[in-house]
């Protein structure tokens, strides 16, 4: 039987690359983004069936809507990867405490009310797998990014404490901590900072392809993990942190 996997930050980046391999590989596949737009665009190049739902998650109060809709689709999940995410890097000396609430909430909060709504029998199946794509940033912490790389350290201990609580239904719940990866965010980040080119140099692997990523997503996701939990799996190309 097939299974369906909802997947957030859907619309580019390693939330799309991820999209695109689990329908190649015969997974039916929620789409989870605020842009619409660009969520048809995904939906068009996948293999096989999708549900599209625009939600931005920074509206944390309402995010059960997602898994009604799913429901409303007699759809229960067998996963969720959560690859939505924000950054604003700024200096500790220009912190803006709003910034820190945006990026907190779409990083850190939504995944745990997501992970809560997930849980529930209505929503999901048994053995289902939940994958957060968190970051190498929460153990560098690397100057300009104290709130993200706090949100995704919060993220991974989130990780751990749902890996235990999960095991009542046997569902597995993981992290991926990937360094730079080839997506519009690290882009922006150059944008921002003006040194992606001597990050990468850290990388002896080089950029970081968001197939790759998604590779280990599906793994995550599939039975081929079923004895691995509440495990936070960096993918470094090399890079010492």
């Amino acid at each position: 039987m097939k299974k369906t996997i909802l997947v957030t930050g859907a619309s580019s980046g390693i939330g799309a690359a991820a999209s695109e391999y689990l329908s190649e590989q015969g997974y039916f596949v929620v789409l989870v983004a605020r842009n619409e737009d660009r969520l048809h665009q995904i939906s068009e190049k996948l293999n096989g069936e999708s549900l599209i739902i625009p939600y931005d998650l920074s509206d944390t109060e309402h995010i059960e809507d997602i898994f009604t809709k799913c429901r409303d689709n007699e759809i229960r999940l067998d996963g969720f990867v959560h690859c939505a995410g924000i950054n604003n890097d700024i200096p500790i000396r220009a912190n803006d405490i709003e910034v820190m609430k945006e990026v907190t909430a779409v990083n850190y909060y939504s995944f745990v009310e997501l992970g809560k709504y997930f849980n529930k029998k209505k929503y999901s199946n048994d053995r289902a797998s939940v994958v957060a794509i968190s970051s190498s940033a929460a153990e560098t912490c690397t100057k300009g990014m104290c709130t993200y790389a706090a949100s995704k350290a919060a993220l991974n201990a989130a990780v751990k404490v749902m890996g235990r609580e999960f095991l009542k239904r046997h569902q597995r719940v993981n992290a991926i901590l990937p360094t730079f990866v080839d997506t519009p965010m690290a882009v922006r980040m150059d944008d921002a900072l003006g040194d992606l080119d001597s990050k990468i140099a850290g990388q002896p692997l080089g950029l970081i392809e968001p197939e790759q990523i998604a590779f280990l997503v599906e793994f995550l996701i599939s039975d081929k993990s079923s004895y691995i939990t509440g495990a936070c799996i960096p993918v470094s190309a090399g890079a010492i942190f």
